[in-house]
């Protein structure tokens, strides 16, 4: 190979492929943080929550407030169901679903505008068989809850089956609070997010195609 050829192909892998990647990194890093800072939340039919972990049948300090901003929103009549996500995990007694409901119940949260999906172990999981029960009542218009550096993610997923979605990061979100937190958790959903675009390419790349099941 001549010293041009290999001059170029140095400069491909080691100067322009690193500096695009890098590129690519930072702008999803800014648009992470964009949707973490946006509450875009309008009429819905339902107000989906976002799981996280529970103690013993309480919910930890993260899911108590996602739950606290779902129950406000639902007092603002921004939608009249609330579904709550998140499966069982060490402790078989409580999924955080439920342990969802429950908590919204003492908030005084009527009984019969909750819903639980209680099997899902991830977030891609508890979204996908939660967008299952939701087509099935015909509820395509969402409000997602959870800490503001997971909506970027949250919508985009929703999005692909065709959900109308808005917005709406909790408020007094512990991991928002704190700077190194709120970096290192936008930094991994960087990361999270690339491998969902990478699956969805390699896995199923004509999902985008599909109409909504009514």
């Amino acid at each position: 190979m001549k010293a041009r050829g290999k001059r170029v192909l140095f400069q491909l892998f080691f100067i322009y492929l690193p500096l695009s990647v890098l590129f690519y990194m930072a702008t999803l890093f800014v648009l992470i943080r964009r949707a973490a800072r946006l509450d875009d939340s309008q009429l819905a039919d339902v107000i989906v929550v976002l799981g996280a972990a529970q103690y013993n049948g309480r919910p930890s300090p993260v899911f108590k407030a996602r739950l606290d901003h779902a129950a406000t929103l639902f007092r603002r009549n921004l939608a009249g169901r609330i579904l709550t996500t998140g499966g069982y995990g060490l402790d078989r007694r409580f999924s955080e679903a439920g342990v969802g409901k429950s908590y919204l119940e003492k908030q005084n949260i009527p009984a019969d505008c909750i819903m639980t999906e209680t099997s899902g172990s991830t977030t891609i999981d508890s979204l996908e068989r939660s967008m299952e029960l939701l087509k099935q009542q015909n509820l395509t218009r969402v409000i997602a809850v959870s800490d503001g550096f997971h909506l970027f993610r949250i919508k985009r997923i929703l999005r692909d089956h065709r959900f109308t979605v808005y917005g709406s990061p909790a408020q007094n979100s512990l991991i928002e609070s704190n700077f190194r937190s709120r970096v290192l958790a936008s930094l991994r959903e960087v990361f999270v997010y690339t491998a969902y675009l990478l699956q969805r390419v390699f896995k199923n790349p004509m999902i985008d195609r599909k109409p909504l099941d009514k």
